[in-house]
């Protein structure tokens, strides 16, 4: 298990890292259980936007570009310093960088926009909150994977386990690249001030597994 003082550190977006091939093989150990699995079906029943804080397209279109080939327009993607908590849509799902994912500049900003979130969440009616989700950027090059018995986080503070992790897969009838055809752009939502980006058109370069489970998994686990 490694600890967060022994965690690599960056400054920046390890484009031309090469992604460990074990992750190939956990991946596909989650999309094969359900309660570490959705579906883009489910993704796009259950959410009623889905909005990604990244400092670039680039890093968007790198750990997302599944969910952005296949969701569309109901994607929104924004800088961490552009999304204003109080106007984000109810039952959204917000996924921020994980905040021990190496980049250290980025872990302060996230941590610093959760807070916000969670406490403009706070003051929200059950039916109206937000749901919070985190994405792994240059962690899958240090983290150890659960097969191994490790965490990609062992944090004094606060700790990100797989007991939270999911993996998104395909929905019926389509591959596990998405199966959609690409939309070159976002569009951005009227009831929210942020900046949208355009995405570039590359393929994805993160495994799709994403951290904090959104309510449809906890029922799901719940009930069995």
């Amino acid at each position: 298990m490694r600890h967060d003082e022994e965690r690599p550190r960056t400054s920046g977006f390890l484009a031309d890292g090469t992604v460990p091939g074990h992750w190939t093989q956990v991946l596909g150990s989650m999309r094969a259980n359900s309660f570490t699995h959705l579906s883009l079906d489910e993704v796009r029943s259950e959410a009623t936007r889905l909005l990604i804080t990244a400092p670039s397209p680039e890093v968007a279109r790198a750990c997302f570009g599944e969910m952005l080939d296949a969701c569309g327009g109901s994607v929104e993607i924004v800088g961490l310093d552009d999304l204003v908590p109080d106007r984000v849509l109810a039952g959204t799902w917000v996924f921020l960088p994980h905040r021990q994912d190496g980049w250290t500049d980025l872990e302060d900003a996230s941590a610093t926009l959760r807070a916000a979130l969670v406490n403009e969440n706070s003051s929200r009616e059950a039916g109206n909150k937000l749901v919070l989700m985190e994405y792994g950027i240059n962690l899958w090059m240090w983290a150890e994977p659960p097969s191994s018995g490790g965490d990609p986080v062992c944090h004094a503070g606060e700790l990100i386990s797989w007991e939270s992790a999911w993996a998104l897969g395909a929905s019926e009838g389509e591959d596990d690249t998405g199966g959609a055809e690409h939309e070159p752009g976002n569009k951005m939502d009227a009831d929210n001030s942020s900046a949208a980006m355009p995405l570039p058109l590359t393929a994805s370069a993160r495994p799709p597994i994403y951290f904090g489970l959104p309510p449809v998994l906890r029922r799901r686990r719940w009930d069995n």
